[in-house]
């Protein structure tokens, strides 16, 4: 069950979707969901083209009526191979059936304007779209995001209709109630009260007694700034109420009785009244009215699932709100930190200073800039992908990180958009502001209101304030909506060569839109290689590589964050085809996520799964989200937890809060110094951090993927702490690793952080063999790990100290071959290359191919002529393998005249026969 806001309404779909006898694999039936829905969504986006294509049409005298679909079928297509949305579509997220809510009321704001213009329309298409956009909270907050563009195009369209819901007094009254609940009865109550009241009042008339435009305009800027002043007199409380209301307005009024109800019975009688007096004034539909409030109501309550569900307590619930308050927290989203607009996070280099508000390196202005280049940057890869087309235009002077012929035409459909934007404007404004709007919001909106971090992929090292992975799909919304001009562009593309070409007969008309038609499928070659799943069980194998390392009944493994937890939650709770089916697998292993650990909620549950936790459900209630030790030292409630897991799990008794205020030694002395031998393994996996492994640091074992707490008399004699012949049986005969190396699956940036943490354990298994002597050990082990798909330095690293073990068992062609592999990936780092050159030289030295060596020696010498270190091991060269000792005295001779104070180097000169 996903993190807040909990999505209910999907996780009852992938319920549904789980029970279909469609495929022997689970994760296939709920990855259904979303290919078919960003299928419905294609499908829709192509209704749209054509519905807002056909607007006019009937005074137009078009001879080709047979275009509109033409451009409909291309603007889905583009839609559907938008590398952000498709990516979305072959995982099992939420964006697919999101998106597919958010067209649909698109669809239906289209279809009652058709209706009202013809005379045989009413509001109940506006009432569903209502119902729909309140619903689909239960999925995720996303859909909200065309409430605008739709409220404006209803207003342009038929502005009674809508001002008759009285929706919007609704609205300004709960807004009221709100304001006042966080003012209380000062003296600016008595100001912001009144404003409120006459500005909507204001607001209302000005909208009802006149259709132009201008007052519309009007109307709207002054129901901002109504929201404006509620915003400055309840400050930032208000919006997390409204973000509460948007969630379930059900929950909302309840909330709002359970704290305020003296302002709850003033709000219905208020709004009752005015209802009353609207009736009098027969300005009242009652009929739309209440069957307005009764489906936001009834909508609301789909939120109730989550608090009915953590009463039964579910496996893996990552929102488990068993009490009333802890279900509006997570409504709330209380778990993250508060949106804040200002400052903007790319005016700060690290998140210290964000958080502190200081040493900006941009004004606010610049910062927003960067904001928006990163959102540029991701829309362009949408039909160009970013391995052909990636532009970022504020890293001056080298603005395109990526440019090939590939890029270039997936400039096409953003240019065919802008197009589409204009010819759409021209012929029709009611249904561009709709689109527009919806673009708008979706991105520059989101972007604002989101205020992100750098990018990760940002090439400027100096900028260390970085989102954790790539954010494109956060404006999977806006890249869909903008395919709705680009279908408009095609359409205008077309119409523009129908006339070009009417009089050609070398180029009939059907043969130029077929070959329009095919380039939609150009993004589609573009993007599949990156988006492609297919052949991919790299996270379940690691899943299962992980659990298999861990011995022992209630064993409990803490891990660092999603990228390591969810393979194994999948693999314990899914039945798979990579564990065989086998319904207990990975049982014996509770999952300690270390991000989560800081939650209660999620601590009570851990001791549920049966991890060694001394505290009662009650207790954990109670603990400090964090303190601060005598030392300084800041310990968080994942702090606490892990010291009462690895003590309990070793039958020793802790006490609040003296043990958990102890430095790391004090508490290694209480817990380890007593023959420490675990009921429960206690593992930590290698992905840890260190700073989270302090209090047990010397007491890991490495073993596979994880490092094992033991005892003062299991640990291994010497330096390493790896168990040798545990490591090498689990990373040679138990783990599963077919598509790790399987060149056809495509590793993308988490994948490659997996196959970094394989790598890690077998570079550590190999100088585990080679400090003990046995390189031949050392280079075997090595070899699996040299055909991962890593980044440049992760090769180049595995490939050195391949080198280095082969060298020293005297391997000298393999070494030779792998120190110019580890070259190939070096880049252009110097003191790098410099080491690297080194080394192939003294491979060349120990094959005896002394002129080589000599060579490097010199190029080496070359770079940093005044490193003592390289001018010895050519001297070494010099006597002790070619003899020659003249070259030595030329070499000394002349280190001495740039260093005439170094004595070592004139007592070798003078030791030269």
């Amino acid at each position: 069950i996903p993190h807040p806001p909990g999505t209910p309404l999907f996780v009852m779909l992938v319920r549904i979707f789980t029970m279909l006898p469609i495929g022997r694999e689970i994760a296939f039936r709920v990855n259904l969901i979303p290919a078919l829905f960003g299928a419905f969504s294609c499908g829709l986006l192509y209704l749209i083209v054509i519905k807002i294509l056909a607007i006019n049409a009937a005074t137009e005298k078009d001879r080709r009526p047979w275009l509109p679909h033409i451009a409909g079928v291309f603007g889905a297509l583009m839609c559907g191979f938008a590398y952000s949305y498709w990516d979305n579509c072959v995982e099992a997220e939420v964006y697919g059936p999101c998106v597919v809510i958010a067209l649909t009321v698109l669809y239906l704001a289209l279809v009652w304007r058709e209706g009202r213009e013809k005379g045989t329309g009413d509001n109940r298409q506006i009432l569903a779209a209502i119902f729909l956009l309140f619903v689909a909270t239960g999925i995720h907050f996303t859909p909200m995001l065309v409430v605008f563009a739709v409220l404006i195009f209803a207003l342009l369209v038929d502005r009674q209709a809508v001002i008759h819901l009285r929706f919007i007094e609704f609205m300004v009254g709960y807004l009221l109630i709100l304001t006042v609940n966080e003012m209380g009865l000062s003296a600016g109550t008595f100001i912001v009260v009144p404003l409120i009241l006459a500005g909507t009042y204001y607001a209302i008339r000005i909208m009802e007694r006149s259709e132009r435009n201008l007052t519309l305009l009007y109307g709207l800027g002054i129901l901002a700034g109504v929201f404006l002043v509620a915003y400055i007199g309840a400050g930032q409380k208000l919006m997390d109420d409204i973000v509460l209301f948007l969630a379930s307005p059900t929950v909302a009024f309840i909330e709002r009785w359970f704290r305020s109800p003296v302002l709850v019975v003033l709000f219905i009688l208020g709004y009752g009244g005015y209802l009353y007096w609207l009736h009098t004034r027969k300005k009242l539909r009652a009929g739309y009215v209440g069957l307005l409030l009764g489906l936001v109501l009834l909508a609301g309550t789909v939120q109730f699932i989550m608090l009915i569900r953590a009463r039964h307590y579910p496996t893996i619930n990552e929102v488990e709100p068993a009490r009333w308050r802890d279900f509006v927290s997570v409504l709330k989203r209380e778990q993250y930190d508060p949106m804040r607009l200002f400052p903007r996070k790319t005016q700060f280099l690290t998140e210290d200073e964000w958080r502190a508000n200081r040493n900006p390196v941009f004004d606010v202005f610049r910062a927003y800039i960067e904001q928006i280049a990163f959102y540029t940057r991701y829309f362009l890869w949408q039909w160009g992908n970013e391995r052909f087309l990636d532009v970022l235009f504020t890293n001056i002077p080298r603005i395109f990180l990526r440019l090939s012929w590939q890029g270039i035409l997936g400039l096409i459909p953003p240019l065919l958009g802008i197009w589409g934007m204009v010819h759409q404007f021209k012929r029709d404004k009611k249904s561009f502001a709709l689109i527009f709007v919806a673009f708008i919001v979706a991105s520059l909106g989101l972007l604002t209101y989101l205020n992100l971090k750098f990018s990760p992929s940002d090439p400027r090292p100096e900028l260390k304030f970085r989102e954790v992975r790539e954010r494109d799909y956060f404006f999977a919304f806006s890249f869909v909506f903008y395919t709705i001009f680009i279908g408009n562009g095609a359409y205008a593309l077309l119409k523009w060569l129908d006339a070009e070409l009417k009089d050609k007969k070398f180029a009939p008309m059907p043969v130029v839109a077929g070959l329009v038609l095919t380039f939609g499928f150009v993004p589609m070659l573009l993007n599949y290689k990156t988006v492609t799943r297919r052949h991919n069980w790299i996270p379940a194998e690691y899943g299962y590589n992980m659990l298999v390392c861990c011995e022992g009944d209630k064993a409990v493994v803490f891990t660092n964050g999603d990228n390591d937890t969810f393979p194994l939650w999948f693999m314990q709770t899914v039945p798979s085809i990579v564990a065989g089916n086998d319904p207990n697998f990975g049982k014996n292993v509770a999952v300690a996520n270390l991000s989560l650990l800081n939650t209660p909620w999620y601590c009570k549950q851990l001791k549920r799964w049966g991890a060694p936790i001394s505290f009662s459900e009650e207790e954990i209630d109670r603990l400090p989200q964090g303190f601060v030790t005598k030392n300084n030292r800041v310990v968080l409630l994942k702090d606490i937890m892990i010291r009462n897991i690895v003590a309990t799990a070793g039958g020793v008794r802790l006490i609040w809060p003296q043990d958990y205020e102890s430095t790391p030694q004090e508490f290694m002395a209480k817990v380890f110094g007593s023959g420490y031998q675990p009921r429960s393994p206690v593992y930590f996996a290698t992905t840890v951090s260190p700073d989270n492994m302090q209090d047990v640091q010397p007491y890991l074992r490495l073993e596979g993927l994880v490092q094992r707490v033991v005892g003062e008399r299991e640990k291994i004699p010497g330096e390493g702490q790896i168990d040798t012949a545990r490591t090498r049986r689990l990373l040679f005969e138990q783990f599963k690793m077919k598509s790790m190396l399987d060149p056809r699956v495509e590793k993308d940036e988490n994948t490659r952080g997996l196959l970094i943490t394989y790598a890690h354990s077998y570079l550590l298994l190999a100088m585990e063999y080679a400090r003990t002597g046995n390189y031949a050990a050392a280079c075997s082990t090595l070899q699996p790990a040299l055909r991962f798909e890593l980044e440049a330095p992760q090769k180049m690293l595995l490939f050195y100290h391949y080198s280095r073990f082969s060298a020293l068992s005297s391997n000298y062609s393999a070494a030779l071959m792998a120190v110019d592999s580890a070259l190939a990936y070096a880049g252009e780092d110097p003191r790098l290359r410099l080491e690297l050159i080194l080394q192939r030289g003294l491979i060349a030295q120990g094959m005896g191919n002394y002129p080589e060596a000599e060579k490097m020696f010199q190029q080496a010498r070359a770079m940093y002529p005044d490193e003592w270190q390289l001018v010895n091991v050519l001297y070494r060269l010099y006597v002790d393998d070619l003899h020659d000792y003249n070259r030595a005295r030329t070499l000394l001779t002349d280190w001495l005249r740039r260093h005439p104070a170094d004595s070592n180097a004139a007592r070798l000169l003078h030791a030269l026969p």
